[in-house]
């Protein structure tokens, strides 16, 4: 078997694993890269037919004491899994019990009040340069993502034939677990993105039906942070975010700021 990158004792076995994590619905690319990890450490751990014990574990869990709460979890929780996987083919393994992770703390989720929407929509519209179609992109795509409670990278992921206007439906693609679903939207919502389609198309971009729907004028779709900066500029002349550096809310924020307004 291909080993792709693995090199301890354990590579078949890694490798495997990881075909069975994206058999179940796992994208892949974070698992092998804390994988990875471990099997860099586990080159210098075990020898041919050794197993992951107590004692190696152990070892794994002081080599991460320098890390971030956030990374040590990740790395404890693919060994975990990987642990659990082993097992069934060598019951010498040890398997690390859950509560041996490091509690992750979450911040809060932000709710946004219906002014901040508005006031933000608002600022995003008065973004320059002057004639640009970028203040009405952001204020769109923030638009969207609080009227559908859409991902950021849902939404950056549209393309033109993803916007059914005759049904008021999204198709969302390439979501979590690989799995795609239909979002209906309103008729006002719905309006507003015939409106910003033909804004869109009339400003040069490329109209074929797998162009992104939010995209530059280089016709490649927006990035994360391309969105990210204008909305924290916007939200800070607002007073809705502290300065540079500090906490508080986020993109995602609309999410949950969706759910809580339609409930």
């Amino acid at each position: 078997m291909n080993t792709r990158g693995f090199r301890s004792p354990l590579a078949t076995r890694m490798e495997a694993f990881c075909q069975v994590r994206i058999g179940l619905g796992r994208k892949g690319v974070t698992d092998r890269k804390n994988l990875l990890y471990l099997d860099r450490f586990l080159q210098g751990e075990l020898k041919s037919g050794d197993t992951i014990t107590q004692e190696v574990a152990r070892r794994w869990f002081e080599a991460m004491k320098h890390l971030s709460v956030g990374t040590r979890i990740n790395h404890l929780s693919i060994l975990r899994q990987f642990c659990r996987y082993l097992w069934h083919f060598d019951q010498r393994t040890y398997i690390v019990p859950r509560k041996l992770l490091p509690r992750r703390t979450r911040p809060a989720p932000y709710i946004y009040s219906r002014r901040e929407v508005r006031d933000l929509l608002r600022g995003l519209r008065q973004l320059g340069p002057p004639g640009s179609l970028r203040p009405q992109t952001l204020a769109m795509l923030i638009g969207l993502l609080y009227a559908a409670g859409l991902r950021i990278g849902e939404a950056l992921r549209l393309t033109l034939a993803d916007v059914d206007l005759g049904s008021g439906a999204l198709v969302i693609r390439r979501t979590k677990f690989f799995k795609s679903r239909y979002v209906p939207v309103s008729r006002s919502t719905a309006a507003a993105l015939g409106e910003f389609i033909r804004c869109r198309n009339a400003s040069g971009l490329s109209v074929e039906p797998t162009a992104p729907l939010f995209a530059g004028l280089s016709g490649r779709a927006y990035a994360h942070t391309t969105v990210s900066g204008p909305l924290m500029e916007v939200a800070r002349k607002l007073g809705i975010r502290g300065p540079k550096g500090t906490p508080g809310p986020r993109i995602h924020d609309f999410r949950h700021t969706f759910a809580v307004h339609r409930l």
